[in-house]
């Protein structure tokens, strides 16, 4: 999902991001404003019961009043049930927004930065934070603005009636606020180590559910346990102080609240007795003092939340304004695109100050010619297929696709031209026809069973449970790897694309799956640039050319009869794998 440009992220604060996108919420505030209007005249109304038709007996006037009172609820009423009703779209509009933005952001991350950076610090941010931002603002919008009207539009009213009860809301108030701000600073500081606690246990936690094969494989699971609990242990323990500091700050306020109000209702029930104030004003500063302190209780709570999502916004922020993103800027496309790739002078560091993965490597790939990547562990083969896939870009040198620089390619198009066939392929956890179809979403039925048939995997497919509408689990769980393989190709082959990737796609296979896997691979790399790497060296026997990397260098190229001929490296390797 692409995200909506109207909605504004450009706020350095959770308040400013809040108050720009008011223009969702235009409805929902005019019907809150109706809907508050209308029961603002209780008060004066219940004043005139208790001073006039009361005293008087006039029945006629106390019905007359109740009733208009009873109208007043109605349109109260109604307005409040179409405010709440336009409400929850018009929030979810902006917040399903505002996680397109974050998820976009994070496909569009330097794999620098997301090489460094845990998964589940990034779920963190597009899960926990915005679903903490949107509490924050429902909260905002639906108690703490609406209240503060109310409560502004009381006062006037109390104003009007007798000036000691608006004075004595005015004074009790500020009093309130103050022990609020009390312990702001701290609450904030708390807030902010909570949620980098939270980012670590979640990182954590996600680490080790993706490596629970590798835990489970070497009996480690109270390693895993015990590293996993001690970062769960450091977020308990900031919760807790978190929940100590919010507890005595409700202890605290109610406290207040009860003070003000009982030394308000002493107060005025002095100056009724002195003449200074009547009874129905007193009736109406004690129904209004808790409805006027009540916004006030109510942006205590709120800022407790507040605080949460404004550290949970500045920790989208962080992401969002990150400039750790790909550098690609490039507008270009080869027409036709061909599929030749040139290498020229690339050298390449993962680190400043480390060893280069690539050294000056020249070598240039024609479009259409199956090229093999061999070499021990380390050698720069993955490097190569890094930087031809713009996931790094080069330190020095050039790389350049059918002629065009690789700063001036336009890369998302580029790589839609591509496809990656590797060891263990990633499948998701939809159906085999969604897996399948990734590759080409808008393919027919019928042109995913052709390519699942050269990909030898239509007959495997028919014969699930479901056939391609069968779930294949998280990561593909519920299939071999050889089946998890040829989808995979068969996905590939749905592209068609000009430049095939094979990462020592059947290294991890057995004899049976390998040797359908590689009919399938050779059926997909006809016709097209093809570029593998393969530790198993008698899969790259029908390449046209061989590269052989060392220490990020070729040292050798040519043919396998070429290489195997003569004494070199490549021969060393081959006596090595037999």
């Amino acid at each position: 999902m692409t995200p909506d440009s109207t909605i504004d992220i450009s706020s350095p604060s959770l308040k400013g991001f809040l108050w720009r996108q008011g223009k969702f919420l235009r409805t929902y505030h005019v019907l809150r404003v109706l809907s508050i209007v209308a029961i603002t005249p209780f008060l004066l109304l219940t004043q005139i019961i208790v001073d006039q038709a009361i005293p008087a007996g006039d029945t006629t006037q106390l019905w007359a009043l109740t009733g208009i009172s009873l109208l007043l609820l109605a349109v109260h009423v109604v307005t409040m049930y179409f405010a709440v009703k336009s409400l929850a779209p018009s929030m979810q509009i902006i917040f399903r927004e505002l996680r397109a933005r974050v998820f976009h952001k994070i496909n569009f991350m330097s794999f620098r930065f997301l090489d460094s950076t845990q998964a589940g610090k990034l779920i963190s941010k597009y899960s926990f934070d915005t679903n903490n931002i949107e509490m924050t603002a429902m909260m905002g919008v639906t108690a703490i603005i609406p209240e503060t009207l109310r409560s502004l539009l009381l006062i006037l009213i109390l104003m009007i009636m007798n000036p000691w009860l608006a004075g004595i809301v005015l004074v009790a108030i500020p009093l309130f606020a103050c022990a609020r701000l009390a312990n702001f600073n701290e609450i904030r500081r708390s807030n902010h180590l909570v949620r980098l606690a939270r980012e670590r246990m979640t990182g954590q936690a996600n680490e080790y559910i993706s490596a629970i094969r590798l835990v489970r494989g070497y009996g480690q699971e109270d390693e895993a346990l015990r590293q996993v609990g001690n970062t769960s242990v450091h977020y308990s323990d900031e919760r807790v102080y978190q929940t100590k500091l919010n507890q005595s700050l409700g202890y605290m306020l109610f406290t207040v609240i009860m003070i003000i109000s009982i030394l308000s209702t002493a107060f005025c029930g002095w100056l009724v007795i002195n003449d200074m104030m009547s009874l129905g004003h007193l009736v109406a500063l004690v129904g209004a003092l808790p409805i006027c302190l009540w916004p006030v209780s109510m942006l205590t709570q709120f800022s407790l939340q507040y605080l949460q999502g404004a550290e949970s916004y500045r920790s989208i922020k962080e992401l969002l304004d990150s400039d750790s993103t790909e550098k690609w800027t490039g507008t270009r496309m080869p027409e036709p695109f061909r599929g030749e790739v040139e290498f020229d002078q690339v050298t390449f560091q993962y680190h400043p100050g480390k060893a280069a993965a690539l050294k000056g490597l020249n070598t240039i790939i024609r479009a259409g010619e199956h090229v093999a990547l061999v070499g021990s562990s380390g050698s720069g083969k993955s490097t190569f297929i890094g930087l031809l896939l713009g996931f790094y870009a080069p330190t020095s040198g050039e790389i350049r696709i059918d002629s065009v620089p690789q700063p001036q390619l336009s890369m998302q198009q580029f790589r839609q031209n591509c496809s990656i066939v590797m060891q263990d392929n990633i499948l998701l956890s939809g159906s085999v026809l969604d897996n399948i179809r990734f590759g080409k979403v808008t393919a027919s039925l019928d042109e995913v069973r052709e390519v699942a048939r050269h990909a030898y995997a239509l007959e495997f497919i028919e014969a699930l449970p479901n056939g391609f509408d069968t779930v294949v689990g998280e990561r593909g769980a519920t299939l071999s790897g050889g089946q998890r393989q040829r989808i995979a190709i068969a996905r590939a082959l749905l592209r068609d694309p000009k430049i095939l990737i094979l990462d020592e796609a059947t290294s991890a296979l057995d004899y049976e799956s390998e040797k359908a896997v590689q009919q399938a691979l050779d059926y997909l790399a006809q016709g097209r640039t093809t570029i593998t790497i393969a530790h198993r060296l008698s899969t790259v026997r029908k390449a046209d050319r061989i590269l052989l990397l060392q220490h990020g260098e070729v040292e050798a190229s040519g043919t396998w009869q070429e290489l195997s001929s003569r004494a070199g490296s490549f021969r060393d390797l081959l006596a090595a794998h037999q």
